[in-house]
């Protein structure tokens, strides 16, 4: 499923224009879509009232209005903004026949309060395009309403562009959408206002995919169905990839453990782990599929950068090495994830830790010999770019596709609405629910990105399906466990089931 900026729907709707589709007539079949959606809304009462601002988000407005009194519906208009000011919906207000036209602020407020006087309100105050933050007079307004709410396009207070919302963004219950989901449709908090979303065609005469420079998608079934290829009847386990994890410490032996065995679940045909002598004992019991590298630690039972030899010959063979969870940071293992990024000749996962060793002189990255990912959550985000937490949550797909760009690799930014970019082509993650929200889901993640890129799967691929397929975990764990009392040990547990229904 395609998504778009703001930017980008309206580049689609001028090649559209262009192409003998005018703007009148995207207004036309955008109106009368809404109207459709409306009318099929069983609340009781057909009345409506439409809060209206003055571009062509209330023209969508004007045009559904016509088309329901057609239906015998009772439309009010209320016109938040003054007059409409564009060609197409002053024509479209002019033939709207609304029953009721409110221009006043106190009028608007007293009907908005009475929901005797209607059942449905439908909000086309701001388009995709918004930012900021609403004014007074607009969030009280959309603090009287009652009713069914419909958001038209998009909830007005919300940014298409970032996923923003103001204070007293409308709240919608639905929202009716025009050609194609907008990207801040996808991110919170903008997200918590859109209700059930519904995309509705309007007849744009373009094709997006030639147009567009920069594509973003969200991830579905339909687009992570074929990534695993099928397996040979005379396959073996040479083919299905050498993955080497650099992994753990004496504090953090369960990073270590759970990266493993994600990725053995997920089916990398040969699995190594280098890590610290002492957990190789526990490991060996928890998964004993596992080859072992022992490395030697400091007193305090961190990896020692002496280890480095060891490792890159370890690698020699290797179709992907991670590196990162639960090594710690410590001046040692900064040099030994420095050097390793510089020697290792297959593509990189870099998780966690292995993140915030090279955050103090980031343009590593540039050395790699070949592809790398790196996995952050906005804090580690925040420590490689050197950006507030804030100000990355604020604009989260342009920061992680600005970094891919700038450094040629491959971001997962993780957290609610999950992006992953190579600078030119992004995905949306929307599976996934706040219980995964406990330390160790990070390196069940990263082990399972590792294992499907050390199977040769590219590793946006790769990190797509995994990043899906480790969000829908984590959704049947929740149903079983319960957000609360989930753990995610729990996530891996429901892979084999999720992996079995790809496999028909």
């Amino acid at each position: 499923m395609l998504l778009v900026t703001p930017e980008q729907m309206k580049k689609i709707e001028s090649e559209s224009n262009k192409n003998g589709v005018s703007f009148s007539a995207l207004m036309q079949n955008a109106g009368k879509s809404l109207a459709e959606f409306i009318n099929s809304v069983n609340t009781g009462l057909k009345s409506i009232l439409f809060l209206c601002g003055k571009g062509n988000n209330a023209g969508d407005c004007f045009v559904a209005s016509r088309f329901l009194i057609q239906k015998g519906w009772n439309v009010t208009l209320a016109m938040l903004c003054g007059k409409p000011e564009t060609d197409i919906s002053i024509k479209a207000f002019e033939k709207s026949n609304a029953s009721l036209i409110l221009w006043d602020q106190n009028d608007i407020i007293e009907f908005a309060e009475d929901s005797t006087k209607y059942s449905i309100v439908a909000d086309g105050v701001f388009g995709t395009g918004f930012h900021g933050d609403l004014p007074e007079t607009i969030k009280k307004v959309f603090n009287a309403v009652k009713g069914y709410k419909i958001a038209v396009d998009i909830p007005s207070g919300g940014s298409g562009s970032t996923g923003y919302a103001s204070e007293n963004t409308f709240k919608a219950d639905a929202t009716v959408t025009f050609g194609y989901r907008k990207f801040g449709m996808t991110q919170y908090p903008l997200l918590n206002f859109c209700g059930k979303i519904f995309i509705k065609d309007i007849g744009l005469n373009c094709d997006p995919e030639k147009i567009l420079n920069k594509k973003i998608r969200l991830i579905t079934d339909q687009l992570t169905n074929n990534i695993i290829p099928a397996k040979k009847p005379d396959s073996h386990k040479g083919n299905f990839g050498r993955l080497v994890t650099v992994c753990g410490s004496r504090k953090m032996p369960g990073a270590c453990i759970m990266s493993a065995v994600s990725a053995a679940r997920c089916g990398v045909g040969l699995l190594t782990t280098a890590t610290i002598s002492e957990n190789i004992p526990i490991m060996s019991m928890k998964i004993p599929e596992v080859m072992f590298e022992p490395l030697l630690s400091d007193d305090n039972g961190f990896i020692v950068k002496d280890n480095l030899d060891k490792i890159i010959t370890l690698t020699k063979k290797a179709s992907a090495v991670l590196i990162g969870c639960g090594i710690g940071i410590t001046p040692e293992t900064k040099i030994l994830v420095k050097e390793l990024i510089r020697n290792i000749n297959c593509p990189i996962i870099l998780d966690a830790d292995g993140i915030n060793c090279i955050s103090d002189s980031i343009n590593i990255i540039r050395e790699t010999r070949s592809g790398i990912i790196l996995t952050p959550h906005p804090a580690e985000m925040s420590r490689l770019t050197g950006k507030s937490i804030a100000d990355i949550q604020s604009d989260r797909l342009n920061t992680a596709v600005n970094f891919s760009a700038e450094y040629g690799a491959v971001t997962v930014l993780k957290g609610a609405g999950t992006i992953i970019t190579d600078g030119s082509n992004s995905y949306v993650n929307l599976t996934g629910n706040p219980g995964m929200g406990k330390g160790g889901s990070g390196d069940i993640l990263s082990g399972m990105i590792a294992s499907f890129a050390a199977q040769g799967i590219s590793l946006t691929e790769a990190c797509m399906i995994s990043v899906y397929l480790h969000g829908k975990a984590g959704d049947k764990a929740a149903q079983k466990m319960s957000m609360q009392s989930m753990l995610p040990t729990d996530i891996i547990g429901e892979l084999p089931g999720l992996l079995k229904e790809m496999e028909k």
